[in-house]
């Protein structure tokens, strides 16, 4: 059995990209599957980095020109005038060429599409354009409509699907009747982590990392490390801040990092038009060790998304043991929301008052020390590999019926 494993995207996707990283990285260490496996990337942005991380790949290029021809097949009179052709995706021929007998999707991919001739297996980290399809995000450029043609084709094509928590799945079979017993639960494995054990042994010093950034070291620094899509939703602690300067209280500094897409125009401004340069600082994209120093310098992370239910931040929070305020009501898993402080995001007030527990050290302690324990029951790396090695093993066992 040879298997292929597709990493879409770039690292400057931020977490969706890293998530998929760490994926492919636990992926290829299943002793049992190692030898048969291929790593496909999508974009040659890519190539270096993961060159750096020591893993060979193959390039599958997903450039623009390539995004409009796959969008050729959508049409059923062009998909149609192609079978009769005999004019196949350059995907299915990828495919066959490179004699793969399973994909792997770690993100959903309008690759997934072309996998006519095989069997694949997706991951779906959220429906969240079907729950807040008003953002521009996922209502521009045709991005729900595509979305939903991609899922509903994944649901009921893939081998197996996996879902980070019972919420996405529960919602994969109520907005898409999806089969339950294809979906496996797997909650995210954070990247960061596992980097930053490796550069303990290295002796990287952190402090001259934050350093370089020129952040204040007489306040509280409040990270946020997030795309400035809007329902990311900065504008939320662009009106904290702004109640903080009203009330005079210079105690905290927030720093948020991010590619300069979506939202960031609109942000910036608002820093600018409301005279907050000395209460926030955007710092762009960064690289990894630096995200890494931000968390240990940090006094809280902060995250008042209007998606989820869950993202990479918590989990990276609880490792570096930091506290972590969270949009009210977002996740419905009771056990992970005892971790969280939980905001009222449509009251930047209740977020001014509740930054006060960064004062309080034998709180953050005891509820760190928790939430650290808790990661390490949940961001399982062997349950991981064990989730991924059931599905092999499964589908081994039925492609020896035909091959």
């Amino acid at each position: 059995m040879k298997i292929g494993i597709f990493l879409g995207g770039t690292p400057k996707m931020g977490g969706g990209f890293f998530q998929s990283l760490k994926s492919l990285v636990l992926l290829s260490e299943i002793e049992k599957f190692k030898s048969k496996i291929e790593v496909i990337i999508s974009h040659k942005e890519a190539v270096n980095y993961l060159k750096e991380k020591n893993i060979n790949t193959k390039l599958f290029s997903q450039n623009t020109f390539m995004r409009y021809f796959s969008e050729l097949f959508e049409i059923d009179l062009i998909k149609n005038l192609f079978d009769k052709i005999k004019i196949k995706h350059p995907f299915t021929r990828f495919i066959k060429k490179n004699k793969y007998d399973l994909i792997i999707f770690l993100g959903p991919s309008i690759m997934s599409k072309f996998c006519a001739e095989i069997s694949f297996v997706s991951n779906i980290w959220d429906v969240d354009h079907k729950k807040n399809s008003q953002f521009p995000e996922h209502n521009s450029n045709f991005n729900f409509e595509n979305k939903e043609k991609l899922y509903n084709y994944i649901v009921h094509k893939a081998f197996k699907i996996l879902a980070p928590n019972q919420s996405i799945k529960k919602e994969l079979i109520d907005f898409y009747k999806a089969n339950e017993s294809r979906i496996i639960v797997q909650n995210f494995i954070p990247m960061l982590p596992s980097l930053h054990k490796k550069n303990l042994e290295i002796k990287i010093n952190y402090n001259e990392l934050f350093d370089k950034f020129d952040l204040p070291k007489n306040k509280k620094i409040i990270f946020y490390p997030a795309q400035f899509w809007a329902h990311k939703n900065h504008k939320y602690l662009i009106d904290v801040l702004n109640i903080l300067k009203s009330r005079n209280n210079n105690n905290f500094f927030f720093v948020f990092c991010g590619d300069s897409k979506g939202n960031f125009k609109y942000i910036k401004n608002l820093i600018k038009d409301n005279k907050l340069e000395t209460h926030v600082k955007i710092l762009n994209f960064i690289n990894d060790n630096d995200v890494i120093s931000l968390y240990l310098n940090s006094n809280a992370i902060v995250m008042p998304t209007f998606c989820g239910p869950t993202n990479l931040p918590i989990f990276e929070a609880f490792y570096f043991k930091k506290i972590i305020f969270y949009t009210k009501d977002l996740i419905n898993d009771n056990e992970l929301n005892d971790h969280l402080i939980n905001i009222d995001t449509s009251n930047p007030e209740d977020f001014c008052e509740k930054l006060n527990i960064c004062y309080e050290e034998d709180k953050i302690e005891s509820i760190t020390k928790k939430n650290y324990e808790f990661y390490k029951k949940i961001c399982s790396e062997d349950s991981f590999k064990t989730a991924y090695t059931k599905i092999l093993d499964e589908f081994d066992h039925l492609i020896k019926r035909w091959k």
